[in-house]
């Protein structure tokens, strides 16, 4: 049981950390004008509520990290990274009145996006890989 709760705790605490890296790619892109140059209009401004929301969701995707697949961090991050993405891009922000992939905002909305999650999911696994798992 120690072990099973040790587990989701470490899984919870590297997708937050992804969350957080997610957080602040997007926000980083939008800041320096990457978005803009792609055509997306798409900045978010970096508040406690735009940070706490994508920590909190980032750990509760960090449980993928409970799956059994061990090998390459680096692909099992990014590819682990396409769940939100597709989640965002389908449910989130057609939710929020955008279309699916939210192309209003631009035709490269779904690059960015897939992007910026590939951020955190890259870096929430390469902390896993750091916590020897």
């Amino acid at each position: 049981m120690r072990e099973i709760v040790r587990n989701l705790s470490i899984c919870f605490a590297v997708g937050s950390f992804g969350g957080l890296c997610y957080a602040l790619g997007l926000w980083a892109m939008g800041h320096y004008g990457i978005t803009q140059w792609l055509g997306v209009d798409l900045a978010p401004s970096l508040s406690n509520a735009y940070l706490y929301q994508r920590v909190v969701w980032g750990g509760v995707f960090g449980l993928l990290f409970l799956l059994p697949w061990r090998n390459a961090w680096l692909m099992r991050g990014a590819l682990l990274s396409l769940l939100p993405a597709g989640l965002m891009l389908l449910y989130l922000l057609p939710q929020r009145g955008y279309d699916y992939g939210a192309l209003i905002l631009g035709q490269m909305t779904p690059l960015v996006i897939i992007l910026a999650c590939a951020i955190g999911g890259i870096a929430a696994s390469a902390l896993l890989r750091l916590q020897g798992k």
